[in-house]
Protein backbone atom coordinates (compact mmCIF):
# COMPACT_ATOMS: atom_id res chain seq x y z
CA UNK A 1 0.00 0.00 0.00
CA UNK A 2 1.45 3.36 -1.08
CA UNK A 3 0.84 6.51 0.95
CA UNK A 4 1.64 9.95 -0.46
CA UNK A 5 0.58 13.27 1.05
CA UNK A 6 0.34 16.58 -0.76
CA UNK A 7 0.46 19.55 1.60
CA UNK A 8 -1.09 21.87 -0.93
CA UNK A 9 0.16 25.44 -1.03
CA UNK A 10 -2.90 27.18 0.43
CA UNK A 11 -1.34 30.49 1.50
CA UNK A 12 -1.86 30.87 5.27
CA UNK A 13 -4.36 27.99 5.39
CA UNK A 14 -4.61 24.21 5.31
CA UNK A 15 -5.41 22.01 2.31
CA UNK A 16 -4.07 18.47 2.44
CA UNK A 17 -4.57 15.59 0.01
CA UNK A 18 -3.84 12.11 1.34
CA UNK A 19 -3.42 9.59 -1.49
CA UNK A 20 -3.56 5.86 -0.77
CA UNK A 21 -3.08 3.33 -3.54
CA UNK A 22 -2.33 -0.31 -4.22
CA UNK A 23 -2.57 -2.56 -7.26
CA UNK A 24 -6.36 -2.58 -7.02
CA UNK A 25 -7.51 0.96 -6.31
CA UNK A 26 -6.73 4.54 -5.32
CA UNK A 27 -8.29 6.49 -2.46
CA UNK A 28 -8.14 10.27 -2.09
CA UNK A 29 -8.82 12.03 1.22
CA UNK A 30 -8.98 15.83 1.24
CA UNK A 31 -8.54 17.59 4.57
CA UNK A 32 -9.67 21.24 4.34
CA UNK A 33 -9.31 23.58 1.38
CA UNK A 34 -7.53 26.72 2.50
CA UNK A 35 -9.01 30.20 1.87
CA UNK A 36 -10.99 30.85 -1.31
CA UNK A 37 -7.87 31.86 -3.27
CA UNK A 38 -6.52 28.35 -2.74
CA UNK A 39 -9.10 27.06 -5.18
CA UNK A 40 -8.86 29.59 -7.98
CA UNK A 41 -6.23 32.21 -8.69
CA UNK A 42 -7.76 35.67 -8.95
CA UNK A 43 -5.92 36.09 -12.23
CA UNK A 44 -3.44 33.92 -14.12
CA UNK A 45 -0.02 34.01 -12.55
CA UNK A 46 -1.07 36.17 -9.61
CA UNK A 47 1.72 35.67 -7.06
CA UNK A 48 0.69 33.95 -3.85
CA UNK A 49 -2.42 32.22 -5.15
CA UNK A 50 -2.48 28.53 -4.46
CA UNK A 51 -2.96 25.11 -5.93
CA UNK A 52 -6.20 23.40 -4.85
CA UNK A 53 -7.85 23.77 -8.26
CA UNK A 54 -4.79 22.24 -9.98
CA UNK A 55 -4.85 19.29 -7.57
CA UNK A 56 -8.55 18.72 -8.25
CA UNK A 57 -7.90 19.03 -12.00
CA UNK A 58 -5.36 16.22 -11.69
CA UNK A 59 -7.87 14.01 -9.86
CA UNK A 60 -10.45 14.66 -12.57
CA UNK A 61 -7.93 13.88 -15.33
CA UNK A 62 -7.18 10.53 -13.68
CA UNK A 63 -10.94 9.83 -13.45
CA UNK A 64 -10.64 9.55 -9.69
CA UNK A 65 -12.76 11.09 -6.93
CA UNK A 66 -12.43 12.61 -3.47
CA UNK A 67 -13.48 9.57 -1.51
CA UNK A 68 -13.64 11.53 1.74
CA UNK A 69 -13.56 15.25 2.50
CA UNK A 70 -12.82 16.12 6.11
CA UNK A 71 -13.77 19.69 7.00
CA UNK A 72 -11.99 20.36 10.28
CA UNK A 73 -13.71 23.63 11.25
CA UNK A 74 -15.22 26.80 9.92
CA UNK A 75 -12.36 29.29 9.89
CA UNK A 76 -12.03 30.84 6.44
CA UNK A 77 -8.43 29.65 5.93
CA UNK A 78 -9.73 26.08 6.05
CA UNK A 79 -13.23 26.28 4.56
CA UNK A 80 -13.05 29.12 2.02
CA UNK A 81 -11.47 27.02 -0.74
CA UNK A 82 -14.00 24.24 -0.12
CA UNK A 83 -16.91 26.64 -0.58
CA UNK A 84 -15.34 27.97 -3.79
CA UNK A 85 -14.77 24.45 -5.12
CA UNK A 86 -18.41 23.55 -4.41
CA UNK A 87 -19.54 26.55 -6.44
CA UNK A 88 -18.19 24.93 -9.60
CA UNK A 89 -20.21 21.89 -10.75
CA UNK A 90 -17.20 20.12 -12.27
CA UNK A 91 -15.23 20.19 -9.04
CA UNK A 92 -16.40 19.14 -5.58
CA UNK A 93 -20.06 18.63 -6.56
CA UNK A 94 -18.84 16.00 -9.02
CA UNK A 95 -15.81 14.73 -7.11
CA UNK A 96 -16.75 14.57 -3.41
CA UNK A 97 -18.34 11.26 -2.48
CA UNK A 98 -18.55 11.66 1.31
CA UNK A 99 -18.05 14.55 3.72
CA UNK A 100 -17.30 14.80 7.43
CA UNK A 101 -18.36 18.21 8.71
CA UNK A 102 -19.41 19.18 12.24
CA UNK A 103 -21.98 21.74 11.19
CA UNK A 104 -24.12 24.03 13.29
CA UNK A 105 -27.17 21.93 12.52
CA UNK A 106 -25.55 18.82 13.97
CA UNK A 107 -24.33 20.66 17.07
CA UNK A 108 -27.75 22.18 17.71
CA UNK A 109 -29.49 18.83 17.29
CA UNK A 110 -27.04 16.89 19.46
CA UNK A 111 -27.03 19.33 22.36
CA UNK A 112 -30.54 20.76 21.91
CA UNK A 113 -29.16 24.25 21.35
CA UNK A 114 -31.01 27.04 19.54
CA UNK A 115 -29.81 27.65 15.97
CA UNK A 116 -28.21 30.90 14.89
CA UNK A 117 -28.72 30.88 11.11
CA UNK A 118 -27.66 34.50 10.72
CA UNK A 119 -24.12 33.48 11.64
CA UNK A 120 -23.80 30.67 9.10
CA UNK A 121 -21.05 30.91 6.53
CA UNK A 122 -22.69 31.41 3.15
CA UNK A 123 -21.59 31.05 -0.44
CA UNK A 124 -23.48 32.01 -3.57
CA UNK A 125 -22.67 28.69 -5.35
CA UNK A 126 -23.10 30.29 -8.76
CA UNK A 127 -19.60 30.10 -10.22
CA UNK A 128 -18.66 33.48 -8.80
CA UNK A 129 -15.03 34.26 -8.15
CA UNK A 130 -15.68 34.99 -4.49
CA UNK A 131 -17.87 33.62 -1.76
CA UNK A 132 -20.29 35.89 0.03
CA UNK A 133 -21.37 35.73 3.63
CA UNK A 134 -24.65 37.44 2.68
CA UNK A 135 -25.81 35.46 -0.37
CA UNK A 136 -26.99 32.02 -1.29
CA UNK A 137 -27.23 28.93 0.89
CA UNK A 138 -24.95 27.54 3.54
CA UNK A 139 -22.32 24.93 2.84
CA UNK A 140 -24.23 22.75 5.28
CA UNK A 141 -27.41 22.94 3.21
CA UNK A 142 -25.49 22.40 0.01
CA UNK A 143 -23.81 19.15 1.04
CA UNK A 144 -26.97 17.94 2.76
CA UNK A 145 -28.89 18.26 -0.49
CA UNK A 146 -26.22 16.32 -2.35
CA UNK A 147 -26.58 13.29 -0.10
CA UNK A 148 -22.83 13.09 0.51
CA UNK A 149 -22.77 14.27 4.10
CA UNK A 150 -22.03 11.68 6.79
CA UNK A 151 -24.59 13.30 9.04
CA UNK A 152 -23.16 12.82 12.52
CA UNK A 153 -20.90 14.71 14.86
CA UNK A 154 -17.33 13.45 14.85
CA UNK A 155 -15.67 14.14 18.17
CA UNK A 156 -13.11 12.92 20.61
CA UNK A 157 -13.25 9.14 21.01
CA UNK A 158 -15.09 8.46 17.74
CA UNK A 159 -13.65 6.44 14.88
CA UNK A 160 -14.48 5.95 11.24
CA UNK A 161 -13.43 3.48 8.56
CA UNK A 162 -12.93 4.01 4.85
CA UNK A 163 -12.09 0.61 3.44
CA UNK A 164 -8.89 -0.45 5.20
CA UNK A 165 -8.21 3.08 6.48
CA UNK A 166 -9.18 3.78 10.09
CA UNK A 167 -9.59 7.24 11.61
CA UNK A 168 -9.39 7.94 15.34
CA UNK A 169 -10.69 11.36 16.35
CA UNK A 170 -8.86 13.27 19.09
CA UNK A 171 -10.90 16.47 19.07
CA UNK A 172 -13.17 18.33 19.50
CA UNK A 173 -14.73 17.30 22.78
CA UNK A 174 -18.28 18.09 23.85
CA UNK A 175 -17.25 21.21 25.72
CA UNK A 176 -15.52 22.61 22.60
CA UNK A 177 -18.62 21.98 20.49
CA UNK A 178 -21.06 23.46 23.00
CA UNK A 179 -18.90 26.57 23.22
CA UNK A 180 -19.04 26.99 19.46
CA UNK A 181 -22.86 26.92 19.59
CA UNK A 182 -23.28 27.57 15.90
CA UNK A 183 -21.23 30.76 15.90
CA UNK A 184 -20.05 30.30 12.31
CA UNK A 185 -18.68 33.71 11.57
CA UNK A 186 -16.52 34.07 8.48
CA UNK A 187 -13.00 35.04 9.47
CA UNK A 188 -12.61 38.78 9.07
CA UNK A 189 -9.26 40.21 8.14
CA UNK A 190 -7.85 42.54 10.71
CA UNK A 191 -7.08 46.06 9.49
CA UNK A 192 -3.59 45.28 10.76
CA UNK A 193 -3.18 42.17 8.61
CA UNK A 194 0.47 41.86 7.71
CA UNK A 195 1.54 44.06 10.66
CA UNK A 196 2.72 41.50 13.15
CA UNK A 197 5.83 40.68 15.08
CA UNK A 198 7.71 37.41 14.88
CA UNK A 199 10.16 35.66 17.18
CA UNK A 200 12.53 34.76 14.33
CA UNK A 201 15.41 36.91 15.56
CA UNK A 202 15.74 34.72 18.67
CA UNK A 203 17.62 31.46 18.89
CA UNK A 204 16.19 28.15 20.01
CA UNK A 205 18.09 28.49 23.29
CA UNK A 206 16.59 31.92 23.98
CA UNK A 207 13.08 30.80 23.11
CA UNK A 208 13.04 27.52 24.97
CA UNK A 209 13.68 29.35 28.25
CA UNK A 210 9.97 30.19 28.14
CA UNK A 211 8.69 27.19 30.07
CA UNK A 212 5.08 28.21 30.71
CA UNK A 213 2.48 27.28 28.12
CA UNK A 214 -0.43 29.58 27.28
CA UNK A 215 -3.08 27.65 25.37
CA UNK A 216 -5.22 28.86 22.48
CA UNK A 217 -8.64 30.24 23.44
CA UNK A 218 -10.19 30.70 19.99
CA UNK A 219 -13.70 29.25 19.93
CA UNK A 220 -13.37 28.21 16.29
CA UNK A 221 -10.01 26.52 16.81
CA UNK A 222 -11.40 24.73 19.83
CA UNK A 223 -14.03 23.14 17.60
CA UNK A 224 -11.43 21.84 15.13
CA UNK A 225 -11.41 18.17 14.23
CA UNK A 226 -8.08 16.44 14.75
CA UNK A 227 -7.33 12.77 14.21
CA UNK A 228 -4.80 10.13 13.50
CA UNK A 229 -5.29 7.57 10.76
CA UNK A 230 -4.03 4.03 10.45
CA UNK A 231 -3.28 3.22 6.81
CA UNK A 232 -1.94 -0.30 6.65
CA UNK A 233 1.07 -0.30 8.94
CA UNK A 234 1.45 3.47 8.72
CA UNK A 235 0.04 6.15 11.01
CA UNK A 236 -0.39 9.85 10.28
CA UNK A 237 -1.68 12.59 12.58
CA UNK A 238 -3.57 15.65 11.35
CA UNK A 239 -4.15 18.22 14.08
CA UNK A 240 -6.10 20.92 12.23
CA UNK A 241 -6.17 23.98 14.50
CA UNK A 242 -7.03 21.93 17.60
CA UNK A 243 -6.23 22.83 21.19
CA UNK A 244 -3.15 21.09 22.53
CA UNK A 245 -4.92 20.13 25.78
CA UNK A 246 -7.84 18.57 23.91
CA UNK A 247 -5.53 16.48 21.73
CA UNK A 248 -3.63 15.36 24.83
CA UNK A 249 -6.94 14.40 26.42
CA UNK A 250 -7.97 12.45 23.32
CA UNK A 251 -4.70 10.55 23.25
CA UNK A 252 -4.93 9.82 26.98
CA UNK A 253 -8.36 8.25 26.47
CA UNK A 254 -6.77 5.94 23.89
CA UNK A 255 -4.07 4.92 26.36
CA UNK A 256 -1.29 7.22 25.14
CA UNK A 257 0.70 9.52 27.41
CA UNK A 258 4.27 10.67 28.06
CA UNK A 259 5.14 7.22 29.41
CA UNK A 260 3.42 5.39 26.54
CA UNK A 261 3.67 7.72 23.52
CA UNK A 262 1.94 7.08 20.23
CA UNK A 263 4.25 6.22 17.33
CA UNK A 264 3.29 7.99 14.10
CA UNK A 265 5.02 8.46 10.76
CA UNK A 266 4.04 12.10 10.34
CA UNK A 267 2.38 14.92 12.29
CA UNK A 268 0.71 17.97 10.76
CA UNK A 269 1.25 20.52 13.52
CA UNK A 270 -1.80 22.40 14.79
CA UNK A 271 -2.69 25.95 13.75
CA UNK A 272 0.21 26.58 11.38
CA UNK A 273 2.79 26.26 14.13
CA UNK A 274 1.26 28.61 16.69
CA UNK A 275 3.00 28.44 20.06
CA UNK A 276 -0.46 28.29 21.69
CA UNK A 277 -1.40 24.97 20.06
CA UNK A 278 1.64 22.75 20.60
CA UNK A 279 2.83 22.16 24.15
CA UNK A 280 5.88 20.20 25.24
CA UNK A 281 3.49 17.86 27.08
CA UNK A 282 1.75 17.02 23.79
CA UNK A 283 5.06 16.53 22.00
CA UNK A 284 6.20 14.11 24.68
CA UNK A 285 3.04 12.06 24.03
CA UNK A 286 3.99 11.65 20.35
CA UNK A 287 6.93 9.93 18.71
CA UNK A 288 7.60 10.90 15.11
CA UNK A 289 10.46 11.79 12.78
CA UNK A 290 8.39 14.09 10.57
CA UNK A 291 6.54 17.27 11.60
CA UNK A 292 4.80 19.51 9.04
CA UNK A 293 4.19 23.28 9.14
CA UNK A 294 1.57 24.57 6.68
CA UNK A 295 1.58 28.33 6.00
CA UNK A 296 3.19 30.94 3.78
CA UNK A 297 3.73 33.13 6.83
CA UNK A 298 1.42 35.92 5.67
CA UNK A 299 -0.86 35.91 8.71
CA UNK A 300 -0.36 36.43 12.44
CA UNK A 301 3.42 35.88 12.46
CA UNK A 302 3.03 32.12 12.12
CA UNK A 303 4.71 29.77 12.58
CA UNK A 304 6.13 30.75 15.92
CA UNK A 305 9.77 29.75 16.14
CA UNK A 306 9.10 28.76 19.75
CA UNK A 307 6.98 25.86 18.45
CA UNK A 308 9.84 24.70 16.25
CA UNK A 309 12.22 24.96 19.21
CA UNK A 310 9.87 22.81 21.28
CA UNK A 311 9.71 20.18 18.55
CA UNK A 312 13.49 19.93 18.27
CA UNK A 313 13.91 19.97 22.06
CA UNK A 314 11.62 16.94 22.51
CA UNK A 315 12.55 15.30 19.18
CA UNK A 316 16.15 16.35 18.48
CA UNK A 317 16.51 14.08 15.45
CA UNK A 318 13.18 14.90 13.83
CA UNK A 319 12.78 16.83 10.59
CA UNK A 320 10.44 19.81 10.40
CA UNK A 321 9.01 20.27 6.89
CA UNK A 322 7.57 23.48 5.46
CA UNK A 323 5.10 23.43 2.58
CA UNK A 324 6.45 26.88 1.67
CA UNK A 325 10.23 26.22 1.56
CA UNK A 326 11.03 29.94 1.53
CA UNK A 327 9.88 30.08 5.16
CA UNK A 328 13.16 28.46 6.22
CA UNK A 329 15.21 31.51 5.23
CA UNK A 330 12.69 33.82 6.93
CA UNK A 331 12.77 31.94 10.22
CA UNK A 332 16.38 30.83 10.56
CA UNK A 333 19.73 32.55 10.27
CA UNK A 334 22.30 31.14 7.85
CA UNK A 335 24.23 29.70 10.78
CA UNK A 336 21.12 28.02 12.14
CA UNK A 337 20.32 26.55 8.74
CA UNK A 338 23.83 25.17 8.53
CA UNK A 339 23.68 23.72 12.05
CA UNK A 340 20.23 22.15 11.65
CA UNK A 341 21.01 20.73 8.21
CA UNK A 342 18.45 18.13 7.11
CA UNK A 343 16.35 18.73 10.24
CA UNK A 344 14.59 21.60 8.42
CA UNK A 345 13.39 20.97 4.86
CA UNK A 346 11.04 22.44 2.33
CA UNK A 347 8.42 20.21 0.74
CA UNK A 348 8.69 19.86 -3.02
CA UNK A 349 5.83 17.73 -4.35
CA UNK A 350 4.35 14.91 -2.31
CA UNK A 351 5.74 13.40 0.85
CA UNK A 352 5.89 9.63 0.50
CA UNK A 353 5.46 7.65 3.70
CA UNK A 354 7.54 4.52 3.32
Amino acid sequence: MHLDINFIKALHGDAILVKVSDENCSVNILVDGGPSRAFKARQPGFPGDAELSAVLDDIRAKKQVIDLLIMTHVDDDHIGGIISAFEHPDYLPALAKSVIFNSGQLIHTEFNLPPYPSNNIRGNFKNSKKTSIKQGVTLESFIDGRGIWIKKLFRQGDNHSLGKIKFFFLSPNDENLKTLSGKWEKEKKSPNTGKYSTDYSKSYNELIKKTEFEGDRSIHNGSSISFYAEIGEKKIMMLGDAFSATVEEGLEKLGYNEHNPIQVDLVKISHHGSQKNTSCALLRTIRSKKFIITTNGSQHGLPNKLTLARIHKIHPNATIYFNYPEMINKIYSSNEILALGSKIQGIVGDIAIE
